[in-house]
């Protein structure tokens, strides 16, 4: 960890708070009490403040003064963890972690923060050690039995495992998951008839449930004992002839024997059954979907089943996914519109319907659901910045900057993500609208909140060799997009042109030649771009070629026709 001066910064204040002069010497008392409190409260907040705004260095010299003043403070060494952890300092982590669990030891959350430290780091024992306490203070508590589960299953300890399932099922009540898993593990113990107990058992809490007794089949099939499986379906359909679950494990069957034959006259005969509950149905989509040979067999299913169901969300919400998957856009769109009417509530449906609008580059129509949708949800940042990317495109940027400003009251702070796009869209705009100022505002901000967004990056790094201003912060803003995304034909398009600009005419004309071969040779800009950084670079020929096909390529500039018909490099 880099350790900066900010301890000594911080400390410039306490001298004002903590006056202490040979007259006025104050008691014992005090300074253990008061003073040193006033000085920990001081830094502690400090410490949260600073690391809430991402300066870890100065968080990490504030926590430290605390450590000082209290040595026994386990919320100090919680949050030093957090710094240790930035700074990918392992053990410190774990060590911080251990204090902060010994000075607070029934402090459930510094355990489980333990625990999972010791996963990450691989350390096994430590970490079932701290689940285990978490235990001894809560016994229910499901987390960290479930967690002592997935440990002890994958490490191999499977009796272990068994006996907190046990523990999971005195807290939850008996339960068809745990039930299977139970079973699960004593099979790969090979211990079967324990397996099969723990089926029977649940049987005989709920007689009537044959959902229990097609379980007890399934476990049979997947233990590879196909004719126990075949006899415990049969069974439950001569009860029940509809019973959905026992048809789907029955076409299972008939799939592990390998007689797709009667495999699929089960599913059409479920199917068809109108006592059979849509989402056993549903299930069944989605198993056959996932191999190719049975894709025609959904196709064909699901035009009966949105019959049958029509009312059924779910179902339409499956179709459009099949749509999606198969690339038609305006059947999903279709099932869409249904869902809307179904639904107008769910803005999930909405951001879809959006969503594929600007893919369709139906702006105006993207611009008019969003007036809709605002209707049902008024205070939605998410849908003012989607009005905002229509309005972009239709060209109105005044009212861009209108709804961005209406987006931003009502992003939640913790989505730093959402506000930093508002901004970038913010900067695009105000750039069209020639207020080169502000874009370059709006930017800033959008970084601050997402220092990462490479989109911003780009478009920050573009404008700015455009502007010819600030050219190593354009080149350094640049370069990071090009770590992020090495094959992207704009951003290396960018570089380029930063490069170009500087007047570093070999740079620009390997990252350029590397845009063109990463797919700009179709786009007209990057065509354009290689040309000019030809010529410059003393391959006048090739970079009229470049020009020509930049026009051909939908380019209606007049400064690169005239280029072409001067064979001459023109400054734009």
């Amino acid at each position: 960890m880099n350790f900066s001066r900010y301890g000594i910064i911080v400390m410039l204040p306490l001298l004002v708070i903590l006056p202490v002069t040979a007259k006025t010497k104050p008691s014992a008392q005090a300074i253990l009490t008061t003073p040193r409190q006033v000085q920990f409260d001081y830094y502690f907040d400090e410490a949260l403040r600073e690391r809430l705004a991402g300066h870890w260095d100065a968080a990490f010299d504030l926590l430290q003064a605390c450590q000082r003043l209290e040595p026994d403070n386990a919320e100090v060494y919680f949050e030093l963890s957090k710094c240790y952890l930035q700074g990918n300092n392992d053990t410190k982590v774990i060590s911080s972690l251990e204090k902060a669990c010994q000075y607070d030891p029934r402090n459930v959350w510094y355990k489980s923060a333990l625990a999972e430290q010791c996963l990450s780091d691989q350390n096994i024992e430590k970490a079932i050690a701290a689940y285990q306490s978490i235990l001894k203070i809560d016994p229910e508590n499901e987390d960290a039995v479930m967690m002592l589960i997935s440990i002890y299953t994958q490490s191999g300890k499977l009796a272990l495992a068994i006996n907190e399932l046990s523990q999971l099922e005195k807290i939850q009540g008996m339960s068809q998951d745990i039930t299977v898993e139970k079973a699960r593990l004593y099979f790969m113990m090979h211990q079967n008839k324990k397996g099969i107990d723990e089926v029977d058992k649940l049987i005989n809490t709920y007689p009537h449930e044959l959902k229990y007794q097609v379980l007890r089949g399934d476990i049979y099939l997947g233990q590879g004992m196909k004719k126990e499986a075949l006899a415990e379906y049969q069974h439950v359909l001569l009860i029940n002839p509809n019973q959905g679950d026992a048809l789907y494990s029955l076409s299972k069957y008939y799939q592990a024997v390998g007689d797709t034959t009667m495999m699929m006259k089960v599913l059409d005969q479920m199917m068809k059954n109108k006592n059979v509950e849509v989402d056993t149905k549903l299930a069944v989509l989605k198993n056959l979907v996932t191999t190719p040979a049975y894709v025609s067999k959904v196709q064909a299913f699901l035009p009966a089943l949105l019959s049958m169901y029509p009312d059924e969300e779910d179902l339409h919400n499956y179709q459009y996914m099949f749509d999606m998957m198969r690339n038609d856009t305006l059947k999903a769109e279709s099932e869409l519109k249904t869902m809307l009417d179904l639904d107008p509530q769910n803005k999930v449906t909405w951001m879809r319907m959006l969503d594929l609008q600007l893919q369709r580059q139906k702006y105006n129509k993207a611009d008019s659901l969003c007036g809709v949708a605002l209707s049902y949800f008024p205070n939605d940042p998410d849908l003012y910045f989607f009005k905002s990317v229509a309005l972009f495109q239709l060209g109105d940027f005044r009212q861009v900057i209108s709804y961005c400003h209406k987006a931003l009251p009502l992003v939640p702070d913790e989505n730093l993500n959402l506000r930093s796009q508002v901004y970038s869209q913010m900067g695009d705009t105000f750039y069209r609208l020639g207020e080169k100022d502000s874009t370059f505002w709006a930017y800033d901000q959008a970084l601050k909140y997402q220092p990462n967004n490479i989109g911003t990056l780009n478009n920050y790094a573009y404008y700015l060799s455009l502007e010819k201003r600030d050219l190593p912060k354009a080149e350094s803003m640049s370069a990071r997009t090009i770590k992020a995304e090495p094959n992207n034909a704009t951003f290396l398009d960018t570089y380029a042109w930063v490069f170009f600009v500087e007047g570093n005419y070999a740079l620009a004309k390997i990252y350029s030649q590397q845009a063109i071969e990463n797919g700009g040779d179709k786009n007209a800009d990057v065509l354009e771009h290689y040309g000019d950084i030809l010529y410059k670079a003393g391959d006048h020929e090739k970079a009229v070629e470049m020009w020509q096909k930049s026009l051909d390529a939908g380019n209606t500039s007049p400064i690169v026709k005239k280029e072409v018909e001067t064979k001459t490099y023109i400054p734009k």
